[in-house]
């Protein structure tokens, strides 16, 4: 397995300097996040934090220069996490969103284009539109605390797990990379992983680590041609596709921000803090994935497990709502 360059101990100082000059750039452009009736938290605080993430690609870039890989990617992350600053600092078009995602993916799914079928222009359509509606779900996940950071960091340091004891020498992923993004979200969490978070990702970082988490797990699955490495993002996958389901048939608008996740319902209704119910979910996707690792150490056919895994998460989300519903109507007031 590739060392861990050293390099990597002059850009984590760097990483704290561009999350500290953020406040008065957020504070001048009044990128403020105003608690509304929408909203599952009470208090203000900065939005737009998750610049450190693309920017952090910046500085791999520049300090990697001359043995650099996954180029594309990281130009598709820029690109999006451009326009994904824009729409926190004034609003953008969601049609200019979504085109934006789709070209972002594209420059992704050019990235690891050996592995991808690109023979026939009908598949590539279909799984550019899975994709894109994965970075979307992974966008709208992130309403409270910590959950998005939290859930990211589950999902790196189990691709770690898996470079350590599953990969061999086969270097499918750049570790230098994933050591520089796992920093950069130990340094945002700094700021958020608390009750009363100072400073939100923002859509700049939900829609990046949507496509990072997008970049990762596809690649995984096309590489070992097995589905259950999209036992890695199970409960985000879960979740987003009922909520969105529910909301569709109720004749929602499912582009609008809404209160509807089962996150929302246990902080709004139940009343769990925004720390424990991320930490909840961080830790059911952990025994997911250490589950999976045990699947693949005993050669257990992958799509059963996944099967299994999505089966199980249906089933109490399901249990969940309808408890929720029955017994925490009308909503609790929030605990931070």
């Amino acid at each position: 397995m590739m060392e861990i360059s050293k390099d990597i101990f002059y850009i984590i100082p760097l990483q704290i300097i561009i999350m500290m000059a953020y406040f008065p750039i957020a504070k001048r452009l009044k990128l403020l996040d105003i608690p509304n009736e929408r909203s599952s938290h009470t208090s203000i605080a900065f939005r737009g934090g998750g610049i450190i993430i693309p920017l952090s690609m910046v500085l791999y870039l520049i300090f990697f220069n001359n043995y650099v890989s996954d180029s594309k990617l990281i130009l598709g992350i820029l690109i999006a996490s451009m326009v994904s600053f824009y729409d926190d600092y004034k609003g953008a078009n969601v049609f200019v969103r979504l085109m934006v995602h789709f070209i972002s993916v594209g420059f992704i799914l050019s990235e690891i284009r050996e592995v991808v079928p690109h023979d026939d222009a009908l598949i590539i359509i279909l799984i550019s539109i899975v994709c894109v509606a994965a970075v979307n779900a992974f966008n709208f996940m992130d309403g409270i605390n910590a959950i998005t950071g939290l859930y990211s960091l589950a999902l790196y340091e189990s691709i770690l797990v898996y470079m350590i004891y599953f990969e061999g020498n086969i270097h499918i992923f750049n570790l230098n990379l994933l050591v520089i993004l796992i920093l950069s979200l130990i340094i945002f969490g700094f700021f958020n992983f608390r009750s009363r978070a100072v400073l939100f990702a923002g859509d700049v970082g939900s829609v990046t680590l949507g496509l990072l988490a997008v970049f990762y797990v596809t690649k995984l699955v096309f590489t070992e041609k097995d589905i259950i490495y999209l036992s890695l993002v199970a409960v985000y996958g879960v979740e987003s596709g009922l909520t969105i389901f529910y909301r569709l048939v109720k004749g929602e608008n499912i582009f609008q921000a809404h209160r509807m996740h089962l996150f929302q319902d246990l902080v709004n209704k139940v009343g769990f803090s925004h720390l424990k119910t991320s930490m909840l979910y961080t830790i059911v996707q952990l025994i997911i994935n250490a589950g999976m690792f045990m699947a693949l150490s005993y050669n257990y056919p992958g799509y059963i497990y996944f099967l299994y895994v999505i089966i199980l998460l249906v089933g109490i989300y399901i249990i969940l709502k309808y408890h929720i519903s029955k017994n925490y109507n009308p909503p609790l007031n929030e605990k931070n």
